[in-house]
């Protein structure tokens, strides 16, 4: 008999229990891949299938089959290249969501069939998420029927709870027997842009047992570079995602978490992703604590790290300083994911009094390119007056700290809407500086007797440092 008893199953055998109008969950970042071929050959066989999950890192059979959108529609929590897709063809929607929340939005979502792809047994029953913890144990908690698909090439995650689920707990189990091995990503190369916005950040932060949460793109990578440079030490890291670079500045000993106020001494994290490097690097490694999603994304949770700083990047902003970091105008492009936590959780610890008890304050950093290069080849402002019609704020004003881009550094926290106006035109590029003041005393945001003052990028950061 198999090791998994009467619940060995395979993948074809799960998608035979597909019926029309269920509604399908696969999980987070990493879906079944066998179980996608399987349910993408019975294509002809079914009607009005509802499939949600949490991004997918390579294109799904089943939307490879339904071209039309006709049998399968994806529901996404979070959107990358391929979802991006999916939606801007008709045939997928984003869901709105606070990353940290959603296991709230499962007390009233139970899926028909979850299927989550995990690695392999241990001797005690249990199968463990590898990089995709999240919200995974959750789904299979809420789903109708409970299913596994095991794949060798998952590394085990270490972690505080819910990174594991046992056999005891789930329907059916079966091994991928494809071959197929766990999506994996090149390590993003900054650019020169990166790295001199990466020197304004750095000089932000406390060399000496800081608490960095950091996405995942050539900037961060560059901070974390540049913050080895100037000789930080004992990093801590409470962060949504685990990265290639993180493993680097460990193994060079930077990042050590010894000062850490919560959790010391462990990388705290609820994904990861990367190349199989970094995979083998988080294998059964006691460095790390993987945690689901609901835990590291609380703010509450976030804001016990003394010297934690939050950085995460935009797509635009306006001179009141709302962010906008999902959309292109009405174009979706990401999701909230937790930029919106992390940084509320930053902001939590530096209103609580801190500085009265010596700690110095907490930051919530959005760093931004100042301009893009729109497909006419012209240049253009990141930074608007206004935001673009239908663009979405993720970082509303209220919230909004620290805005950096290659010109400096806004710090807008007190500041009226005429300050803020200043400020923000200040690191706007040179080329737009007198178009947003203009714009802003068209809209009487700003009257004539403000001006921009003369002080150099380097001036901005040691102002902004200084609050």
């Amino acid at each position: 008999m198999s090791k998994y008893g009467a619940k060995t199953t395979t993948a074809n055998d799960v998608a035979a229990l597909v019926k029309d109008g269920m509604w399908l969950d696969l999980g987070c970042l990493q879906p079944p891949q066998d179980f996608d071929r399987a349910l993408a050959a019975r294509v002809h066989e079914l009607s009005n299938i509802h499939v949600r999950c949490q991004c997918h890192l390579y294109y799904l059979h089943i939307m490879d089959a339904d071209p039309e959108g006709k049998v399968f529609f994806l529901y996404n929590w979070h959107v990358l290249g391929l979802s991006r897709k999916y939606i801007q063809e008709g045939r997928g929607h984003y869901i709105p969501m606070n990353f940290g929340e959603v296991h709230h939005y499962y007390e009233n979502i139970e899926p028909d069939i979850a299927v989550a792809a995990v690695s392999p047994m241990d001797k005690h029953g249990n199968f463990n998420f590898g990089p995709s913890v999240s919200y995974s144990k959750e789904v299979l908690r809420k789903a109708k029927i409970k299913v596994l698909e095991v794949n060798a090439t998952i590394p085990w995650a270490y972690g505080g709870y819910d990174e594991c689920v046992n056999i005891a707990d789930v329907d059916y189990v079966y091994d991928n027997t494809s071959g197929d091995k766990i999506a994996e990503i090149s390590n993003p190369v900054a650019t020169d842009v990166d790295k001199v916005i990466a020197g304004y950040i750095a000089d932000l932060i406390p060399l000496d047992g800081p608490t960095l949460q950091i996405g995942i793109s050539g900037l961060p990578n560059a901070v974390l570079s540049r913050l080895g440079d100037l000789g930080a030490r004992d990093i801590g890291i409470h962060s949504e995602m685990l990265t290639e670079s993180m493993a680097d500045l460990v193994d060079a000993g930077v990042i050590t978490g010894k000062k850490k106020t919560f959790i010391p001494d462990k990388i705290v994290y609820t994904f990861s992703l990367g190349s199989r490097r970094l995979y083998d690097w988080m294998d059964h490694n006691p460095a790390l604590a993987v945690y689901p999603v609901n835990f590291t994304n609380d703010p509450n949770i976030i804001a016990m790290n003394r010297n934690m700083v939050s950085i995460n990047a935009g797509l635009g902003v306006d001179l009141q300083g709302q962010v906008s970091s999902e959309s292109i105008g009405t174009m979706h492009y990401t999701g909230t994911g937790g930029q919106l936590a992390f940084h509320r959780g930053a902001y939590y610890r530096s209103s609580l009094g801190q500085q009265a008890l010596g700690y110095p304050e907490n930051k919530g950093i959005i760093a931004i390119y100042s301009t893009f290069t729109d497909k006419d080849g012209k240049l253009q402002s990141r930074i608007k007056p206004t935001l673009p019609q239908g663009e979405i704020v993720t970082v509303p004003r209220t919230d909004t700290s620290y805005i950096v881009t290659e010109y400096g550094v806004a710090f807008l926290r007190g500041l009226s809407i005429p300050e803020r106006v200043v400020e923000i035109a200040k690191i706007a590029h040179p080329d737009f500086r007198d178009w947003l003041l203009d714009e802003a005393r068209k809209i009487k945001w700003l009257g004539k007797h403000f001006k921009i003052k003369g002080l150099t990028p380097e001036q901005h950061v040691a102002r902004a440092a200084k609050k």
